[in-house]
């Protein structure tokens, strides 16, 4: 008796079809997953570059070492250039840090690593406030600090500034005009200086130095640019992931000015900011 052919064969081609369809399926979806999954990995895995290992290189020693001895000069310098102030003290944060570009979604893109020196000196003083400005700027001038930004960029063309605004710093209060008479308000003001042969502001996150000077009356306190965070008084080192301290000297810049406010009318705050170090990019 003759048998049938090929029922078998014609059956099982289907299946291994059906069969391949089926890995095929499942190797995408397992592609699909781990692509997930790396995406999860890379988002949530924001380890930053190391900066302690960064600051302790030979290169960033050397450099830091310098800042170290050229800000401390440069504040010696002013100090010794103000004999009609009263030193109240001087603060010290040098710290290595990167931050990530990307907070929120994605793969973390991490700042080249900067590291940075930031020197406030305060002092406090009484008299006239238009002739200590002027000495002020004539102290500046003499050492070779020159005015950034937009004018007016000197103390006392802005405290003439702020006078003609009603004491209001802000912008906007020179274009709306002020209800209130001139110089009805306390002395609080800000400028930022860059040494002579340093032709151009400090780039974000680049290599410079700038001195930033505010000067305060009585019931307002000076702005200073101390390098760590002055929380409620209470200066505290930045916790941010990729920072790392290696020299904090904290003062508390209200407690300065307050304290220094009782016996006297105006506190002066130099931050001197000296950008020594930044990680090259690849």
């Amino acid at each position: 008796m003759d048998h049938p052919t090929g029922g078998r064969g014609g059956a099982g081609t289907p299946a291994r079809g059906c069969v391949r369809a089926v890995l095929v399926a499942v190797g995408v979806v397992c592609a699909l997953v781990l692509c997930a999954l790396w995406q999860i990995h890379r988002t949530l895995d924001r380890t930053p570059p190391d900066a302690g290992a960064f600051a302790h290189t030979a290169a960033t020693r050397t450099a830091d070492a310098a800042a170290a001895r050229t800000s401390s000069a440069r504040l010696t310098s002013l100090m010794s250039a103000m004999p009609w102030a009263v030193p109240l003290g001087t603060s010290v944060a040098d710290s290595c840090r990167t931050e990530d570009q990307n907070p929120f979604i994605g793969p973390a893109r991490w700042a080249p690593i900067n590291c940075v020196r930031s020197s406030v000196l305060y002092v406090a003083f009484d008299g006239d406030i238009r002739t200590h400005l002027h000495r002020l700027d004539a102290v500046l001038a003499e050492q070779e600090w020159v005015g950034s930004g937009s004018s007016p960029n000197t103390l006392t063309g802005m405290a003439t500034w702020m006078s003609q605004a009603g004491g209001d710093p802000s912008p906007a209060a020179s274009r709306r005009g002020s209800t209130e008479p001139p110089g009805s308000r306390p002395i609080c003001l800000s400028t930022t200086y860059g040494p002579a042969t340093q032709k151009h502001d400090i780039p974000y996150g680049g290599p410079g130095v700038r001195l930033r000077v505010a000067v305060a009356e009585l019931a307002c306190t000076p702005s200073a640019d101390t390098g760590d965070l002055q929380m409620g008084g209470t200066p505290e080192k930045f916790t941010v992931d990729g920072t790392v301290y290696l020299a904090w000297h904290p003062l508390s810049t209200d407690t300065v000015s307050h304290s220094a406010h009782t016996a006297h009318r105006y506190v002066a705050a130099f931050s001197l900011v000296d950008s020594y170090a930044v990680q090259s990019t690849p």
